[in-house]
Protein backbone atom coordinates (compact mmCIF):
# COMPACT_ATOMS: atom_id res chain seq x y z
CA UNK A 1 0.00 0.00 0.00
CA UNK A 2 1.73 3.13 -1.18
CA UNK A 3 1.37 6.55 0.35
CA UNK A 4 2.85 8.68 -2.37
CA UNK A 5 3.21 12.38 -1.81
CA UNK A 6 2.50 12.23 1.91
CA UNK A 7 3.96 15.19 3.82
CA UNK A 8 4.76 13.21 6.99
CA UNK A 9 7.46 14.03 9.50
CA UNK A 10 6.13 11.96 12.36
CA UNK A 11 9.23 10.22 13.69
CA UNK A 12 10.57 11.85 16.84
CA UNK A 13 9.24 15.22 15.71
CA UNK A 14 6.54 17.54 16.91
CA UNK A 15 3.21 16.11 15.92
CA UNK A 16 1.19 18.04 13.37
CA UNK A 17 -1.47 20.46 14.45
CA UNK A 18 -4.64 18.52 15.08
CA UNK A 19 -7.74 19.16 13.05
CA UNK A 20 -10.35 21.37 14.62
CA UNK A 21 -13.55 19.60 15.57
CA UNK A 22 -16.47 21.31 17.29
CA UNK A 23 -15.85 24.35 19.44
CA UNK A 24 -12.82 23.19 21.41
CA UNK A 25 -10.51 24.24 18.59
CA UNK A 26 -7.04 23.05 17.71
CA UNK A 27 -7.27 19.40 18.68
CA UNK A 28 -9.30 16.41 17.62
CA UNK A 29 -11.25 15.42 20.71
CA UNK A 30 -12.61 11.92 21.03
CA UNK A 31 -13.73 9.51 23.67
CA UNK A 32 -12.49 5.94 23.23
CA UNK A 33 -15.14 3.62 24.67
CA UNK A 34 -12.51 1.09 25.72
CA UNK A 35 -9.92 3.50 27.11
CA UNK A 36 -11.49 3.56 30.56
CA UNK A 37 -9.26 1.57 32.86
CA UNK A 38 -6.36 1.46 30.39
CA UNK A 39 -3.60 3.69 31.68
CA UNK A 40 -1.54 5.46 29.03
CA UNK A 41 2.05 4.34 29.32
CA UNK A 42 5.59 4.67 28.08
CA UNK A 43 6.95 1.34 26.89
CA UNK A 44 10.44 0.15 26.20
CA UNK A 45 12.69 -2.69 25.14
CA UNK A 46 16.24 -3.19 26.47
CA UNK A 47 18.97 -1.73 24.27
CA UNK A 48 16.43 -0.99 21.52
CA UNK A 49 16.05 -4.71 20.79
CA UNK A 50 12.69 -4.45 19.05
CA UNK A 51 11.03 -7.75 18.08
CA UNK A 52 11.09 -8.46 14.37
CA UNK A 53 8.28 -7.37 12.06
CA UNK A 54 5.73 -8.95 11.70
CA UNK A 55 4.90 -9.62 15.33
CA UNK A 56 1.16 -10.35 15.20
CA UNK A 57 -1.66 -11.24 12.84
CA UNK A 58 -2.31 -7.66 11.77
CA UNK A 59 1.34 -7.13 10.87
CA UNK A 60 1.40 -10.39 8.93
CA UNK A 61 -1.58 -9.19 6.88
CA UNK A 62 0.01 -5.77 6.36
CA UNK A 63 3.21 -7.38 5.11
CA UNK A 64 1.30 -9.70 2.78
CA UNK A 65 -0.66 -6.76 1.34
CA UNK A 66 2.34 -5.14 -0.34
CA UNK A 67 1.70 -4.93 -4.07
CA UNK A 68 -1.59 -6.84 -3.79
CA UNK A 69 -4.54 -5.13 -5.43
CA UNK A 70 -7.74 -5.29 -3.43
CA UNK A 71 -6.03 -6.13 -0.14
CA UNK A 72 -7.93 -3.40 1.68
CA UNK A 73 -10.89 -5.62 2.58
CA UNK A 74 -8.63 -8.16 4.29
CA UNK A 75 -6.82 -5.42 6.19
CA UNK A 76 -10.13 -4.00 7.46
CA UNK A 77 -11.29 -7.52 8.41
CA UNK A 78 -8.11 -8.13 10.40
CA UNK A 79 -8.22 -4.71 12.04
CA UNK A 80 -11.73 -5.53 13.22
CA UNK A 81 -10.30 -8.16 15.59
CA UNK A 82 -7.09 -6.31 16.46
CA UNK A 83 -5.98 -3.69 18.95
CA UNK A 84 -4.10 -0.56 17.95
CA UNK A 85 -1.58 1.62 19.80
CA UNK A 86 -2.62 5.27 19.77
CA UNK A 87 -0.20 8.16 20.43
CA UNK A 88 -1.26 10.74 23.02
CA UNK A 89 0.85 13.90 22.57
CA UNK A 90 -0.80 15.57 25.57
CA UNK A 91 -1.03 12.45 27.69
CA UNK A 92 -4.27 11.47 29.40
CA UNK A 93 -5.56 8.86 31.76
CA UNK A 94 -8.42 6.52 32.56
CA UNK A 95 -10.33 9.44 34.10
CA UNK A 96 -9.95 11.68 31.03
CA UNK A 97 -13.27 12.55 29.40
CA UNK A 98 -11.58 12.93 26.02
CA UNK A 99 -8.19 12.32 24.43
CA UNK A 100 -6.18 14.61 22.15
CA UNK A 101 -5.16 12.82 18.97
CA UNK A 102 -2.55 13.79 16.36
CA UNK A 103 -3.27 13.84 12.65
CA UNK A 104 -1.07 13.56 9.57
CA UNK A 105 -2.03 14.71 6.10
CA UNK A 106 -1.91 12.44 3.04
CA UNK A 107 -2.83 14.05 -0.28
CA UNK A 108 -5.03 16.62 1.45
CA UNK A 109 -6.87 14.13 3.67
CA UNK A 110 -6.43 14.10 7.46
CA UNK A 111 -5.58 10.76 9.05
CA UNK A 112 -5.11 9.74 12.68
CA UNK A 113 -1.92 7.66 13.06
CA UNK A 114 -2.11 4.37 14.95
CA UNK A 115 0.33 1.51 15.31
CA UNK A 116 -0.03 -2.24 15.01
CA UNK A 117 2.00 -3.09 18.13
CA UNK A 118 3.95 -1.51 20.96
CA UNK A 119 7.13 -2.46 19.10
CA UNK A 120 6.09 -0.46 16.04
CA UNK A 121 5.01 2.49 18.17
CA UNK A 122 8.35 2.65 19.97
CA UNK A 123 10.42 2.03 16.85
CA UNK A 124 8.65 4.75 14.85
CA UNK A 125 7.66 7.33 17.47
CA UNK A 126 10.11 6.58 20.28
CA UNK A 127 9.63 6.23 24.01
CA UNK A 128 9.08 9.92 24.77
CA UNK A 129 5.34 9.96 23.99
CA UNK A 130 2.48 8.41 25.92
CA UNK A 131 0.11 6.01 24.24
CA UNK A 132 -3.03 4.05 24.92
CA UNK A 133 -4.33 0.79 23.49
CA UNK A 134 -7.86 0.17 22.23
CA UNK A 135 -9.75 -2.26 19.99
CA UNK A 136 -9.51 -0.85 16.46
CA UNK A 137 -13.29 -1.07 15.96
CA UNK A 138 -14.10 0.90 19.12
CA UNK A 139 -11.44 3.46 18.26
CA UNK A 140 -12.86 3.92 14.75
CA UNK A 141 -16.40 4.33 16.09
CA UNK A 142 -15.26 7.23 18.24
CA UNK A 143 -13.67 9.22 15.40
CA UNK A 144 -15.35 12.07 13.53
CA UNK A 145 -16.52 10.80 10.11
CA UNK A 146 -14.20 13.09 8.12
CA UNK A 147 -11.04 11.44 9.46
CA UNK A 148 -9.15 8.46 8.10
CA UNK A 149 -6.76 6.14 9.95
CA UNK A 150 -3.19 5.43 8.90
CA UNK A 151 -1.52 2.33 10.35
CA UNK A 152 2.24 2.52 11.02
CA UNK A 153 3.08 5.78 9.22
CA UNK A 154 6.79 5.74 8.33
CA UNK A 155 6.94 2.08 9.38
CA UNK A 156 7.90 -1.04 7.39
CA UNK A 157 4.40 -1.12 5.91
CA UNK A 158 2.24 1.99 6.25
CA UNK A 159 -1.39 1.61 5.24
CA UNK A 160 -3.85 4.52 5.01
CA UNK A 161 -7.56 3.81 5.48
CA UNK A 162 -9.65 6.65 4.03
CA UNK A 163 -12.89 7.66 5.78
CA UNK A 164 -14.90 5.22 3.63
CA UNK A 165 -12.75 2.31 4.85
CA UNK A 166 -13.04 3.52 8.45
CA UNK A 167 -16.81 3.48 8.01
CA UNK A 168 -16.58 -0.18 6.94
CA UNK A 169 -14.45 -0.92 10.00
CA UNK A 170 -17.15 0.61 12.20
CA UNK A 171 -19.66 -1.96 10.87
CA UNK A 172 -17.58 -4.93 12.03
CA UNK A 173 -19.45 -7.49 14.08
CA UNK A 174 -22.78 -7.06 12.35
CA UNK A 175 -24.46 -10.09 10.79
CA UNK A 176 -27.56 -10.83 8.72
CA UNK A 177 -29.44 -11.39 11.98
CA UNK A 178 -28.96 -7.72 12.83
CA UNK A 179 -31.20 -6.75 9.92
CA UNK A 180 -30.60 -4.34 7.05
CA UNK A 181 -30.27 -1.21 9.17
CA UNK A 182 -26.73 0.03 9.75
CA UNK A 183 -25.50 2.30 12.46
CA UNK A 184 -23.92 5.66 11.84
CA UNK A 185 -21.46 7.74 13.83
CA UNK A 186 -23.31 10.61 15.44
CA UNK A 187 -21.94 13.88 16.80
CA UNK A 188 -24.13 15.86 19.15
CA UNK A 189 -24.19 19.65 19.42
CA UNK A 190 -25.85 22.14 21.71
CA UNK A 191 -28.21 24.20 19.51
CA UNK A 192 -27.45 27.91 19.24
CA UNK A 193 -30.00 29.74 21.37
CA UNK A 194 -30.34 32.37 18.64
CA UNK A 195 -31.36 29.75 16.06
CA UNK A 196 -33.34 27.34 18.21
CA UNK A 197 -36.98 26.85 17.04
CA UNK A 198 -38.45 27.91 20.38
CA UNK A 199 -42.02 28.22 19.06
CA UNK A 200 -41.99 24.66 17.71
CA UNK A 201 -40.45 23.28 20.90
CA UNK A 202 -43.05 25.07 23.02
CA UNK A 203 -45.85 23.66 20.84
CA UNK A 204 -44.30 20.19 21.03
CA UNK A 205 -44.18 20.44 24.82
CA UNK A 206 -47.88 21.31 24.93
CA UNK A 207 -48.79 18.43 22.61
CA UNK A 208 -46.69 15.92 24.55
CA UNK A 209 -48.28 17.07 27.81
CA UNK A 210 -51.66 16.05 26.40
CA UNK A 211 -50.44 12.51 25.75
CA UNK A 212 -50.57 10.42 28.95
CA UNK A 213 -48.05 7.90 27.58
CA UNK A 214 -45.25 10.45 27.08
CA UNK A 215 -42.89 10.49 30.05
CA UNK A 216 -40.15 12.88 28.91
CA UNK A 217 -38.91 14.56 25.73
CA UNK A 218 -35.64 16.19 24.77
CA UNK A 219 -34.05 17.75 21.74
CA UNK A 220 -30.53 17.62 20.28
CA UNK A 221 -28.68 18.91 17.27
CA UNK A 222 -26.93 15.94 15.67
CA UNK A 223 -24.78 15.19 12.64
CA UNK A 224 -24.86 11.62 11.29
CA UNK A 225 -21.76 10.49 9.36
CA UNK A 226 -20.67 14.08 8.76
CA UNK A 227 -23.97 15.32 7.30
CA UNK A 228 -25.29 18.78 8.10
CA UNK A 229 -26.52 18.93 11.72
CA UNK A 230 -30.27 18.45 12.08
CA UNK A 231 -32.69 18.76 14.98
CA UNK A 232 -33.71 15.48 16.61
CA UNK A 233 -36.46 15.04 19.18
CA UNK A 234 -36.22 12.07 21.53
CA UNK A 235 -39.30 10.87 23.38
CA UNK A 236 -39.46 8.49 26.35
CA UNK A 237 -42.72 6.51 26.47
CA UNK A 238 -44.39 4.62 29.29
CA UNK A 239 -45.16 1.78 26.88
CA UNK A 240 -42.70 1.72 23.96
CA UNK A 241 -44.11 0.15 20.84
CA UNK A 242 -45.69 0.98 17.48
CA UNK A 243 -48.81 2.51 19.01
CA UNK A 244 -46.93 4.77 21.40
CA UNK A 245 -44.49 5.80 18.67
CA UNK A 246 -47.38 6.70 16.37
CA UNK A 247 -48.94 8.91 19.07
CA UNK A 248 -45.62 10.71 19.61
CA UNK A 249 -45.17 11.29 15.87
CA UNK A 250 -48.73 12.61 15.59
CA UNK A 251 -48.07 15.00 18.48
CA UNK A 252 -44.96 16.30 16.70
CA UNK A 253 -46.97 16.69 13.51
CA UNK A 254 -49.52 18.84 15.31
CA UNK A 255 -46.72 20.94 16.79
CA UNK A 256 -45.21 21.49 13.33
CA UNK A 257 -48.58 22.61 12.01
CA UNK A 258 -49.22 24.99 14.87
Amino acid sequence: MEMAGRPMAFCRAAVRVLVQVGRDGGWTKMSIPEHQGITPAHGGFPDGAYPAFPGNELEEVLGASIGVAGAGARIVETLARSHVWIPLPNGGGPDSRSLDLPTVEIEGQAYVPVFSSEQQFLQIVGGHMSFTVAPAVEFARGLPPQLGIVVNPDGPVGVPLPPSAVEELCKAGRSALDGPARGGRVRLFEPDWQEEPVDFLASAGIEFAREPGVRTARRALASVEGDQPALFVGVQLDAPGPEGQALAVEALGRALGA
